[in-house]
Formats: C-alpha cells, sequence, structure tokens
C-alpha cells in the first residue's frame, strides 16, 4: 500500500520574501505570492499568513477566522498594522521578529542625531544650492559629548541606542518604560554602568533630557503621548528623534515647536503618512533644523534577509508543533 504524503500547510505571503527565506518557505509549505493566480483567495484559503507592512484589518480577521487560518508570522518588530484585539478575540496567533533589526535601527538614530547636532544635511542643501557657506555662518552646533539622552521605550532597540550613546559620548541616559518587564530592565544594568542609567517618568525624562529619542511600539497607550504639552516640558536646545512610528509623536505640535525654535532640532525616521514627501510634509520641508528619512532604519540588507528569514522559521516552527516563538496575541 503506498504511503500517504501529508500536504503541505497553504502559505500566503502579502509580500515579496527575500531569496533564503523564499527558498525555505518553498521546501516547507505551498506557497502562494502575490504575483500568482488566485492570491487574492488568501483570507479564505490561507492557513498560514506572512507579512511585513501589509495592513490585516478587523474584516480580513473576520474572514480569516471563518476558515482555515492557524498562524501569522510578522517580519520585523512592530504590528501595529494588524487589528490585534480583533486576532486576540479570532484566537489567531501572531509572532514578530524581535531584536534582529535592533543595531540598525539604533545607528539609524545616532546617525539622525549626528546630523542635525551639526546641521550636516542643511549645510550641504545651502552648498548645493549655490549659497555661499564657510564655518563663521553659525553653524556651529552641538556637542553631544557628556550629555542626557531620553530613551522611551525600553525594549531591544532602545537598549542598544542607549548602548551605543554610553560608549561614543559618556552621558548619563534616563529611560521612559511603564510596561518594561524585570528581565528586560536587567539587561540595561548588564550593559551600561548602574549610575549612568535611571528609569524615571516621561515629564522628568522630556524635562531634563538634551535628546529624546523614541523607541515605543504605536497603539492606544502611546498614540501622541509626546504632543504640546510634553514638547512644551523639553529644553529649548533638546533635540527629538522618531525612528520607531509615527503617530507617537503629534506631528502638527512637533512642526510648531520646531518653526517658533523652542527646541532645537528633530530627526524623523517614522511618520503618520508614509514614505514623506514634499506634498504631505511641506511644513517639515521648510524648516533648516528637521532631517526626514523614509522609515529606512531597519532596510540594510543583511538585515532585511535575516528578519525574513526569521519570520519563516517562526511559521515553520509553529507548523511543526513546537512552542510558539515571539508570540505577540
Amino acid at each position: 500500500m503506498p504511503v500517504a504524503v501529508k500536504a503541505k500547510p497553504r502559505v500566503y505571503t502579502l509580500e515579496p520574501l527575500h531569496s533564503q527565506a523564499l527558498e525555505l518557505a518553498r521546501e516547507k509549505f505551498d506557497m502562494v505570492l502575490p504575483d500568482d493566480e488566485g492570491f487574492h483567495e488568501w483570507r479564505e484559503k490561507a492557513e498560514g499568513l506572512l507579512a511585513r507592512n501589509a495592513m490585516v484589518t478587523p474584516e480580513d480577521v473576520e474572514v480569516l477566522k471563518a476558515h482555515k487560518i492557524r498562524y501569522i508570522a510578522k517580519q520585523g518588530v512592530g504590528v501595529d498594522n494588524f487589528d490585534l484585539p480583533s486576532l486576540k478575540a479570532a484566537e489567531i496567533p501572531l509572532m514578530n521578529t524581535p531584536g534582529i533589526n535592533a543595531t540598525a535601527v539604533a545607528e539609524m538614530a545616532l546617525t539622525l542625531l549626528m546630523d542635525v547636532a551639526r546641521s550636516a544635511t542643511t549645510v550641504d542643501r545651502r552648498i548645493r544650492r549655490g549659497d555661499k557657506v564657510n564655518k563663521l555662518m553659525g553653524w556651529e552646533g552641538q556637542l553631544i559629548r557628556g550629555r542626557t539622552l531620553g530613551i522611551i521605550g525600553g525594549g531591544n532597540i532602545g537598549l542598544a541606542f542607549a548602548e551605543m550613546f554610553n560608549a561614543a559620548f559618556r552621558g548619563s541616559i534616563l529611560v521612559y518604560d511603564p510596561v518594561i518587564a524585570a528581565d528586560q530592565k536587567a539587561k540595561w544594568t548588564a550593559v551600561i554602568p548602574s549610575e549612568q542609567v535611571k528609569f524615571v517618568t516621561l515629564d522628568d525624562l522630556l524635562g531634563k533630557s538634551d535628546i529624546v529619542s523614541v523607541h515605543c511600539p504605536l497603539n492606544n497607550h502611546t498614540r501622541d503621548i509626546i504632543s504640546t504639552r510634553e514638547l512644551g516640558l523639553m529644553k529649548s536646545t533638546a533635540i527629538i528623534l522618531n525612528t520607531a512610528r509615527g503617530g507617537v509623536i503629534n506631528e502638527p505640535a512637533l512642526e510648531k515647536v520646531l518653526r517658533e525654535g523652542k527646541i532645537y532640532g528633530a530627526g524623523l525616521d517614522a511618520f503618520v503618512d508614509e514614505p514623506p514627501s514634499l506634498e504631505k510634509y511641506g511644513g517639515f520641508c521648510e524648516l533648516d533644523n528637521v532631517v526626514l528619512t523614509p522609515h529606512f532604519g531597519a532596510t540594510p540588507a543583511a538585515v532585511q534577509q535575516e528578519t525574513c528569514l526569521s519570520m519563516v522559521e517562526h511559521l515553520v516552527e509553529a507548523f511543526e508543533g513546537k512552542p510558539l516563538r515571539d508570540r505577540v496575541v
């Protein structure tokens, strides 16, 4: 009697996969890619789902729940493109891939900090358009060594940036994270001398920091967590950075204080409406004290390949019956 061959789980990916990840996915699953015939049936026929930035709405979840879905894996850390309450109510597990992109995003925050502090991009723009620029024209900028860094969000990326900052600039570090787990909190004092890091309230952090860097997820608790009142607590010499998610900082409020010179500058790699453009963000584009980048902190090819492969590996393990890693819901 012939041995029955177990059918591979049917898995749909909502976005293209890197080659190594695609090779593993095709080995383990009956894969359906965005350009494949029948892709539009992913809500009804997917047993597993892979996604990076694609939105999965409550309506999508309703259809998924009514059919064959068992697991969803997300490339990267942020999960604000999923309706988490709907997934939780439907008992559909969602996994992400934390930690892998921490160094890349932390380096992006450091890049923006140095650029804003020394007006590098602003001066470059002026030279390119033919302005006469020299070192005596008010471009002295700021020194960073010994300054106080405020980190909003004490996860892997916030810690990676704080570690880089401490190694390079020997400043003090303030952290605001009301939901940080005990084991994650312990990592901070394991890599940064305890006398140089302190966990504080948000108001304390904003009032005492020379640099404020956002590294928290976007959710109902963090949306507009920094708005007019909070920006008003910051030093006039302060720099604010966002390499996390648009919506954590209220954009109209930030533009207003930057335009009025109430803080020194901003480096932004995350926006409510992405990618940023002159049409969408003309107000920011008018300002010399802002550097804008299109949410590409985690885009180095090696990082994208590793996070994509990890996403597929999470799904493989799930279908093999292993404990779910990095489960969000």
